[in-house]
Protein backbone atom coordinates (compact mmCIF):
# COMPACT_ATOMS: atom_id res chain seq x y z
CA UNK A 1 0.00 0.00 0.00
CA UNK A 2 2.94 2.32 0.62
CA UNK A 3 4.01 2.14 -3.00
CA UNK A 4 0.60 3.33 -4.12
CA UNK A 5 0.82 6.59 -2.15
CA UNK A 6 4.39 7.05 -3.39
CA UNK A 7 3.08 6.73 -6.95
CA UNK A 8 0.48 9.41 -6.29
CA UNK A 9 3.15 11.67 -4.83
CA UNK A 10 5.39 11.18 -7.87
CA UNK A 11 2.50 11.87 -10.21
CA UNK A 12 1.69 15.07 -8.35
CA UNK A 13 5.33 16.15 -8.56
CA UNK A 14 5.30 15.54 -12.33
CA UNK A 15 2.10 17.57 -12.69
CA UNK A 16 3.62 20.46 -10.73
CA UNK A 17 6.79 20.35 -12.84
CA UNK A 18 4.74 20.42 -16.05
CA UNK A 19 2.66 23.35 -14.81
CA UNK A 20 5.81 25.28 -13.85
CA UNK A 21 7.34 24.58 -17.26
CA UNK A 22 4.18 25.84 -18.99
CA UNK A 23 4.27 29.04 -16.94
CA UNK A 24 7.96 29.60 -17.75
CA UNK A 25 7.31 29.03 -21.43
CA UNK A 26 4.37 31.47 -21.42
CA UNK A 27 6.49 34.10 -19.65
CA UNK A 28 9.28 33.73 -22.23
CA UNK A 29 6.77 34.06 -25.08
CA UNK A 30 5.31 37.20 -23.49
CA UNK A 31 8.79 38.73 -23.16
CA UNK A 32 9.44 38.00 -26.84
CA UNK A 33 6.13 39.61 -27.82
CA UNK A 34 6.87 42.70 -25.74
CA UNK A 35 10.36 42.95 -27.24
CA UNK A 36 8.94 42.89 -30.75
CA UNK A 37 6.48 45.65 -29.91
CA UNK A 38 9.23 47.84 -28.49
CA UNK A 39 11.60 47.02 -31.33
CA UNK A 40 14.28 45.23 -29.35
CA UNK A 41 14.15 42.16 -31.56
CA UNK A 42 17.71 42.17 -32.81
CA UNK A 43 21.00 43.97 -32.99
CA UNK A 44 21.01 47.58 -34.19
CA UNK A 45 21.47 48.11 -37.89
CA UNK A 46 24.36 50.38 -38.81
CA UNK A 47 24.64 52.41 -42.00
CA UNK A 48 27.28 51.17 -44.41
CA UNK A 49 29.72 53.76 -45.64
CA UNK A 50 30.45 53.18 -49.37
CA UNK A 51 34.03 54.39 -48.86
CA UNK A 52 34.61 51.43 -46.50
CA UNK A 53 33.78 49.10 -49.39
CA UNK A 54 35.98 50.94 -51.88
CA UNK A 55 33.00 52.44 -53.73
CA UNK A 56 32.46 56.09 -54.63
CA UNK A 57 29.93 57.94 -52.52
CA UNK A 58 26.52 58.69 -54.09
CA UNK A 59 27.39 62.41 -54.21
CA UNK A 60 30.43 61.67 -56.40
CA UNK A 61 28.40 59.85 -59.07
CA UNK A 62 26.59 62.06 -61.58
CA UNK A 63 23.27 61.09 -63.16
CA UNK A 64 24.94 60.86 -66.58
CA UNK A 65 27.38 58.21 -65.32
CA UNK A 66 24.54 56.12 -63.88
CA UNK A 67 22.61 56.22 -67.18
CA UNK A 68 25.74 55.32 -69.16
CA UNK A 69 26.35 52.19 -67.03
CA UNK A 70 22.81 50.90 -67.55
Amino acid sequence: MASRSNTKFQKRQKELARAEKRQDKAARAERRRMGKKVGLGGPPIEAINPADLGLPSPEDISDDEVKAEA
